[in-house]
């Protein structure tokens, strides 16, 4: 047993010489090299659409967590565009931005709901946060600085190794700041893109969480301004946005 403590030991240390001696990254310093050019890929993209299925967590009133899965089809038009048709638990509000005003329809219940968002997503996203009660599980790819977005008041960044998500062989890299942890799988190596979000909200109630998967990337797909314009069904009656402490 001390035999093998001690090749263990001595690899370590071999390990480390070696990094030094050859000035490899540090984990932390190869996470965010992976990350940035991924982030600047779609900060440059001014038109780009894709599918998440994703899972958040929401507080019940017995303050038991309850899983809601969903899946949208989302296109979004840089500075401040966006059409998100949604399905699944929750909320059944698709969501639309036409540059001016943000609105959530509900087909199936007759119903919708508008606000002001004039502005890029810099300025709509903290508004429809705090105002509608919705928090976007692709948020931070919307920015327009999407590395400066993510990795504002970082304090932890690591590689932590090859992963396969959905037969996609990717790098799972791992981050966070206050109060929250995050974690990212972007692959594959030749067309690397996210493909997988993790994250726990230490600071909440119960330190909810979400997963999302992203497939069907398009970086640049045929968008016409109608496809930003909301889908009102016929007697469409119009509510306020009325935030859900919890909802996702």
């Amino acid at each position: 047993m001390m035999k093998k403590v001690f090749v263990l030991s001595l690899v370590v240390v071999l390990s480390r010489v070696r990094a030094e001696t050859t000035n490899a990254p540090t984990p932390a310093q190869y996470a965010l090299a992976l990350l940035k050019p991924v982030a600047d890929r779609l900060s440059t993209a001014q038109t780009f659409r894709f599918m998440t299925h994703s899972m958040v967590e929401v507080p019940s009133p017995t303050g038991q967590l309850l899983n809601y899965f969903n899946t949208a089809d989302v296109t979004v038009g840089r500075p401040n565009k966006l059409a998100a048709k949604r399905t699944g638990d929750g909320r059944a509000f698709d969501l639309y931005c036409d540059g001016k005003t943000f609105t959530g329809v509900d087909e199936q219940a007759g119903f919708y709901a508008q606000m002001n968002a004039a502005g890029t997503f810099d300025e709509m996203i903290p508004q429809v946060m705090e105002k509608a009660g919705i928090v976007f599980p692709y948020a931070d790819l919307l920015y327009s600085n999407v590395y400066g977005a993510v990795t504002k008041d970082l304090t932890h960044a690591y590689w932590v190794g090859k992963s396969d998500v959905d037969g996609i062989v990717c790098d799972h890299l791992a981050f966070a700041g206050p109060g929250v942890e995050w974690q990212i799988w972007i692959g594959p190596e030749k067309n690397p893109l996210p493909r997988r979000l993790a994250v726990t909200f230490l600071k909440m109630e119960r330190q909810p969480r979400f997963l999302v998967n992203f497939t069907d990337w398009d970086l640049a797909p045929s968008a016409s301004p109608k496809v930003f314009e909301p889908k009102l069904p016929a007697g469409a009656k119009k509510i306020a946005f009325k935030p859900i402490k919890g909802d996702k």
